[in-house]
């Protein structure tokens, strides 16, 4: 399992599971849940973008600190 904060540009992965606020905000906000699959279009280490149900979206380190995830394999 890896952190959200940790992933590299050009993966696929699935998320595991969110805890804590910044969970909340993206489960009522953005609509992601567990088992979504979201594509990481860029991370520098401090902020990244990402895709996931036809959306984008930049987010900061500490919001992706909140989501955890597994790699997707083809």
């Amino acid at each position: 399992m890896i952190s959200l904060e940790n992933t590299k540009a050009g993966q696929a992965y699935r998320v595991t599971w969110m805890l804590g606020d910044y969970a909340d905000y993206l489960k009522k906000t953005w609509n992601l849940s567990e088992n979504d699959v979201m594509r990481v279009l860029y991370n520098n280490g401090r902020s990244m973008i990402v895709t996931f149900k036809g959306r984008k979206l930049a987010l900061s380190a500490d919001v992706a600190r909140s989501v955890k995830l597994e790699a997707v394999t083809a």
